[in-house]
């Protein structure tokens, strides 16, 4: 389990986490939520190792995360930001096999994983394209890829049915360069890894998809956690709206009866 307790980040006098407390499960699409400039991104990068909170902890599997060495956390979670450059001419399987710099790999185990992995994504027979002709969207989904193949490098001829239990993907917006059909390929991609097992931590902007694949629901606000639980909670008050302070129609899902929005014309 990744726990967060009682993190407090301060930058230039201004709380942007402020005692956040949870738990990103085994086996759970956790989506976070909430409007610009809540603590989203600064929350993942506390997750990911990348910045130390003023005050809590953060413990993977019961030991602190400033414990863990970077080549085994390397192998335990992989880390997806929002902007990443790169400033060399790369192939699309040259970026993927970025993620394997943990692992040690023959070329034929690596070959056939970067292969099915890019299939998973939606990106088949790209491995000799280059990945800076790609359009946003398309790099997206190769950068999916690339951290996809880090966690699952140690079971490279896996199949569906293996379970991915003790390994955590951290992502920022993956779908937001995505048109509809990819949105939809790539949630239905991580609710299928989370039921094998794996932790999400996903950051959302759209809330109707995240209560519609997230198993929970964690909502910040300035900084503070104000919702931690099933989408279908979202249902009874008025959090959402009351969050992102917008005229908003409350629905819901046809199939499911899970909350969604509309916007008020």
């Amino acid at each position: 389990m990744l726990n967060i307790s009682q993190l407090t980040l301060i930058r230039s006098g201004k709380n942007l986490l402020e005692n956040v407390s949870l738990s990103i499960q085994p086996g759970q699409l956790t989506i976070i939520l909430g409007p610009n400039g809540a603590g989203k991104s600064t929350l993942l990068k506390c997750c990911s190792g990348a910045l130390q909170a003023d005050a809590g902890h953060i413990t993977l599997d019961k030991k602190l995360l400033s414990n863990w060495s970077l080549a085994d956390l390397a192998k335990k979670r992989a880390v997806l930001t929002q902007q990443i450059h790169l400033p060399f001419a790369l192939t699309v399987k040259e970026v993927v096999s970025l993620g394997l710099a943990p692992w040690a790999l023959s070329d034929q185990q690596a070959t056939k994983l970067i292969h099915d992995t890019l299939v998973e994504v939606g990106m088949p027979d790209t491995e000799t394209r280059q990945y800076a002709s790609l359009s946003g969207g398309e790099q997206q989904r190769i950068q999916l890829a690339r951290v996809l193949v880090q966690l699952f490098a140690d079971k490279p001829s896996r199949t569906r049915k293996q379970s991915q239990e003790g390994k955590y993907l951290l992502l920022d917006e993956p779908i937001s360069a995505l048109d509809l059909h990819q949105q939809q390929r790539v949630l239905r991609l991580l609710k299928n890894l989370a039921q094998k097992g794996l932790g999400i931590f996903c950051i959302l902007h759209d809330i109707n998809l995240a209560a519609l694949y997230g198993d929970k629901l964690v909502l910040l606000e300035k900084g503070k956690v104000i919702f931690n639980s099933e989408p279908k909670r979202l249902a009874q008050g008025n959090t959402i709206e009351a969050a992102y302070q917008a005229d908003l129609i409350r629905l819901s899902h046809p199939d499911n009866q899970l909350p969604q929005w509309q916007f008020r014309q």
